[in-house]
């Protein structure tokens, strides 16, 4: 490890740290956008001038014009003699929320005071805040988070990809997501098979309300939402098809969670499982692209709510390895974990779990 200042390096380092307040900045800049409807409004303008959207969207054009000049030149607008359009990948990120890129949605509310003042909390006592204290945006956040990929892919994909289960779930199977948040995939599974019963369960209440409201907008007979944890999967056992996507390494003791999943399961059911695609420690993560994102969300939300309650596993956004998983359901008695890739979704691993 070196001790000398390399001054190249230093001015390399200040830049860099400029850029990861840029990014803190313009989360910031892309959630007024998409409040006010300045990119839905961009979008289906076309070529336009400051002074025309702000005619259209009702606010003022000093400020628009401003935003304008941020999202220009974060090189998510073109400018040309005083006009302003969206590039098309832009457009089809946030604005077009079927498209499997979507994700305008991950652009909330800003970290407030109260949950960085709740973190350093965490720091000195141990104990980390649940999903559900951030409050209702960071709910709707969580769900943008995965959305797309769960609307689009999920179900012609992934859980087509399961032997023979896309025959089970057109006959009519019972299907329970637990960590189900604000319902994006239970939805999508009943909404394409009508004979199962599709049942979403999750600890937050904001997330149930959400996925409520979203069932009775989609009006399904063959779905329902319900406050609970894995600790309430007996009630809705036997469990044909168990799925539980991005969670595990949220929970402050996922050794019991694995217990109670192999518990509900059917002898012939499948539990499956979606997680981060994380190699081990800091290094071996290092190909991430995203790496800096991950750990931060780590400390912010998914390790927090590892450490939420006391003693617990505290394995974080990067801490569910394939190994760590194995030595899990191995533990409970499950007989079968295979670790499945979609290269349509280059940030998870799924496992396949058989009893």
């Amino acid at each position: 490890m070196r001790t000398e200042l390399d001054i190249d390096l230093l001015g390399q380092t200040v830049q860099d740290l400029y850029r990861l307040k840029q990014g803190e900045v313009m989360s910031a800049i892309l959630h007024l956008g998409d409040r006010l409807g300045l990119f839905m409004a961009l979008a289906e303008s076309g070529p336009i001038t400051s002074v025309d959207l702000a005619a259209a969207t009702g606010l003022h054009e000093r400020w628009v014009r401003e935003w304008l000049f941020a999202v220009g030149s974060a090189n998510l607008a073109f400018h040309e003699d005083g006009l302003f359009a969206l590039t098309p990948e832009a457009s089809a990120a946030l604005v077009d929320p079927d498209h499997p890129a979507a994700m305008s949605g991950v652009f909330g509310p800003p970290i407030t005071h109260r949950e960085i003042e709740r973190t350093v909390e965490a720091f000195e006592t141990g104990i980390g805040m649940t999903w559900d204290a951030h409050g209702e945006h960071t709910c709707h956040f969580q769900a943008a988070m995965g959305a797309a990929g769960q609307q689009t892919w999920l179900v012609p994909v992934m859980i087509d990809s399961i032997e023979g289960m896309t025959e089970r779930l057109t006959r009519g199977i019972t299907v329970v997501d637990v960590g189900c948040g604000a319902g994006v995939a239970a939805t999508a599974v009943a909404m394409t098979y009508p004979a199962s019963t599709v049942i979403g369960i999750d600890p937050s209440g904001h997330g149930i309300e959400s996925a409520l409201e979203r069932a009775s907008d989609d009006g399904l007979d063959n779905l329902s939402f319900r406050t609970g944890t894995f600790d309430d999967l007996g009630a809705l056992a036997p469990i044909d098809l168990l799925l539980t996507l991005d969670v595990m390494h949220d929970l402050p003791h996922p050794g019991a969670a694995v217990r109670a999943a192999h518990a509900a399961l059917a002898d012939d059911g499948v539990w499956f499982v979606a997680d981060i695609k994380t190699r081990g420690g800091l290094e071996d993560n290092r190909k991430i692209p995203v790496l800096p994102l991950m750990y931060g969300m780590s400390i912010l939300y998914c390790m927090s709510s590892a450490m939420s309650e006391p003693d617990g596993a505290g394995l974080g956004t990067m801490g569910l390895t394939e190994e760590v998983f194995g030595e899990l359901a191995a533990a409970a008695g499950f007989g079968s974990v295979a670790s499945r890739y979609f290269d349509i979704d280059p940030m998870n691993r799924y496992f396949e779990v058989r009893r």
